[in-house]
């Protein structure tokens, strides 16, 4: 299974693999199915509800067999997402504001440009004359993503380090429920809209993601590691349960 790192935001479309329903307890749970290539079934709810891969030999009965034996996660989980505070909705008009890395940013549209760049709290982007509102986004969220993805990937070289493994192949994650997840094979995917927080809970979910590398649980042993990578984990842990209503749509 694969071991993320759960957040709470607003559902969004764009639903994948076949639709399934299953009973725990007294409710019927619909959920995203499909094959992968993988070595053992993955479960993670996001921004689709619950979503669940498995591999192409692995039976339907199987699969709902480890979901039954799942099911006060699932529960509790699927709770948390219907409940979650929906989230800013951000207008990429002049004026508006984002936050990177826990600090305002306002948005400045420049006229004529098509480039972006961050000086003085202020996020400039170029408006092209003929310039779309839906470009304009797509042009920022990539700009913001890129910032991530460098963020990321230095404070995975610098955790790593500390300890004491190569550092891990990133990927970014776009899931609405889940700040990580550090895969079976070593991988580890961040969300890119943690890019929004401060930095030390950027750090705290590297460390955390990391810290799987030595413990692919949620033990005793997998927190002392945490602990050692990030001594004021317990901190950073409620913090960060606190602000992922914050989070914006972009």
């Amino acid at each position: 299974m694969q071991l993320e790192l759960p957040l709470a935001l607003a559902p969004a479309a764009a639903p994948a693999g076949s639709l399934r329903y299953i009973q725990l307890g007294g409710e019927v749970v619909g959920y995203r199915f499909r094959r992968a290539r993988r070595r053992s079934i993955g479960m993670v709810i996001d921004d689709e509800g619950l979503r669940v891969a498995a591999p192409g030999h692995t039976s339907i009965a199987e699969v709902e067999a480890f979901i039954r034996e799942k099911a006060r996660w699932v529960l509790r989980k699927l709770s948390e997402w219907r409940a979650a505070p929906r989230p800013q909705v951000v207008n990429w008009s002049d004026g508006a504001t984002i936050a990177l890395l826990g600090v305002p940013v306002t948005i400045e549209l420049v006229p004529g440009r098509r480039d972006i760049s961050l000086h003085d709290g202020r996020l400039g982007i170029g408006l092209a004359s003929r310039g779309e509102p839906a470009a304009l986004r797509k042009r920022a969220i990539a700009w913001i993503k890129e910032r991530a993805r460098a963020l990321f990937g230095e404070r995975l070289s610098v955790y790593a380090a500390r300890l004491g493994v190569p550092t891990p192949a990133l990927a970014l994650s776009s899931a609405r429920l889940q700040w990580g997840q550090c895969r079976e094979d070593g991988r580890v995917r961040l969300n890119w809209r943690l890019i929004h927080l401060p930095l030390h809970l950027v750090d705290y979910v590297v460390a955390h993601e990391l810290a799987h590398l030595r413990e692919m649980n949620h033990s005793a042993r997998f927190w002392a590691v945490v602990g050692g990578l990030y001594p004021d984990y317990l901190l950073a842990r409620r913090e960060l349960r606190e602000s992922s209503h914050r989070l914006p749509i972009l």
